[in-house]
């Protein structure tokens, strides 16, 4: 169990990383790349978003640490970044809401 510093650290980093996931479009960007990586392109068409709102939402996703992306010649490929995921799980992990609430389900 964390306390303290160490605690308000990792708390400050996950909050920071959480208000980037919440808006619907930022949701529906990590739904579609959680399927396959995409290039930019795609997620417009998928999500029928103008390019530049798709480009800010996919900028906030990528300076929280959600998405990484790889420029292939003219393209972008954006998938997301599984250590951030990995992480905010182990946060949780071995905790009793974990142990005792969140196995249940899987």
């Amino acid at each position: 169990m964390l306390t303290g510093g160490r605690l308000k650290e990792k708390s400050k980093l996950f909050a920071k990383r959480l208000r980037a996931l919440a808006h619907p479009h930022r949701l529906a960007v990590i739904y579609l790349l959680a399927n396959d990586p995409m290039w930019g392109r795609d997620l417009v068409d998928h999500l029928n978003i103008a390019q530049n709102l798709l480009a800010h939402h996919l900028k906030q996703l990528h300076l929280a640490g959600w998405v990484l992306k790889t420029k292939e010649g003219k393209h972008v490929t954006y998938r997301l970044n599984e250590k951030a995921f990995f992480e905010l799980n182990r946060f949780l992990a071995d905790t009793p809401f974990e142990r005792d609430v969140l196995s249940k389900y899987s």
